[in-house]
Formats: structure tokens, C-alpha cells, sequence
């Protein structure tokens, strides 16, 4: 019969108590299998040791079957999915073409509209001495009388530009001269901006 501490010491651990000393049997006994648990944890330290490599190993391989399952997965999901969908994704995709179709011939279309425009010079507004010129962006030609506190500091045509440009300057008296003098500007505003971008 094999005992788990051992046939030697449960044998001396009887006679102990045989012989009226059970606290030394019990200590005994003890002390023989903190024993045996630490050579068990040194055998199994050792076999950890020498299998690291291997364990590593079989653990990589491990995670690389579990990744290729979840992507093989998520695969047949979007398969799936495509399959289910697939009839709304192609009529989704032709109307997104014919989309694309339809904001290309507007750009086209307002590039040309500018051109025009451009071409057109000054364009006479509704309210009377005003006009209007698109030169990548629209500007604004108006005649205003001599008024200190709203800024006009002399009566004549003003020049009034996209962000970033003139803002209420005096161009001219006439109309003809400041139409001149407003291209002018404009040229050489546009230029500078041309200049700066590079």
C-alpha cells in the first residue's frame, strides 16, 4: 500500500504516536508532504523551462487559427450580406454613377457660366448706379455720396470685393474711368493672391 507521505515516515509518525508524541507525528507528517509539494512545483518548473519554446510555439499557433477563423467568419458574414443586399447595392451604385454624372455636368456648366460672366464684364444691378462683375467672385461698383460718418470721404464710385479684398474704396468720380480703375485693382488683387498661392 502506497501512502502519500511515504511508507517510512507515516510508519516513524505511528510509532510516535505510539509512544504518547502526536504533536511530533503530526509535524512530522508535514513537513514530509511540504515536501513533496515542492518537488512537485520543481519538477513542473522544470518541465515549463524546457517546453517554453514549444508552448510558445503551439500558443502562437493558437492565435493564428482563432484569427483565421474570425476572418473567415466575418468573410462568409459579408458574403452573406452581399448576397442579401446585392440587388439594392447595384441599383445604389447606379444611381450614385448617374449622381456623379449629374454634378460633373454642373461644374462644367457653372465654369462655363463664369466664363461668361467674366466675358460680360460689368453687369448693371437693378438699383440704380450699381453694377456687378464675377472675377473669381463676385465684385461690386457703386456710387456713393460724400458721407463722413458711413466712411465715404468723397462722392464717387466705390469697389466692394470677395473676402479677403477691397472693401468700400474710392475708385473714381465718373463711371467710365472707375470701371477702368476697378479692373485694374481687381487684376492686381487676383494677382497678388496667385503670387501668395505659389
Amino acid at each position: 500500500m502506497h501512502h502519500p507521505v511515504g511508507t517510512e515516515i507515516e510508519a516513524t509518525a505511528k510509532w510516535l504516536e505510539e509512544h504518547a508524541a502526536p504533536g511530533a507525528a503530526t509535524v512530522l507528517r508535514r513537513v514530509a508532504r511540504q515536501r513533496d509539494q515542492a518537488r512537485a512545483q520543481l519538477s513542473a518548473y522544470r518541465r515549463t523551462t524546457a517546453n517554453r519554446y514549444r508552448l510558445a510555439w503551439h500558443s502562437a499557433r493558437q492565435r493564428a487559427r482563432e484569427a483565421n477563423a474570425t476572418a473567415e467568419r466575418l468573410a462568409q458574414v459579408a458574403n452573406g450580406m452581399q448576397e442579401l443586399l446585392g440587388e439594392d447595392v447595384r441599383r445604389l451604385m447606379a444611381l450614385n454613377e448617374e449622381h456623379t454624372r449629374t454634378n460633373a455636368m454642373l461644374r462644367t456648366d457653372m465654369a462655363r457660366l463664369q466664363v461668361l460672366a467674366e466675358r460680360a464684364g460689368w453687369v448693371p444691378d437693378s438699383e440704380a448706379r450699381r453694377m456687378w462683375r464675377w472675377r473669381e467672385g463676385w465684385w461690386e461698383l457703386a456710387y456713393r455720396k460724400k458721407n463722413s460718418k458711413d466712411g465715404y470721404h468723397d462722392s464717387g464710385w466705390y469697389l466692394w470685393g470677395p473676402a479677403e479684398s477691397y472693401f468700400g474704396e474710392w475708385v473714381a468720380q465718373l463711371k467710365v474711368p472707375a470701371m477702368t480703375e476697378a479692373d485694374r485693382l481687381i487684376t492686381k488683387h487676383l494677382a497678388a493672391v496667385a503670387e501668395a498661392k505659389r
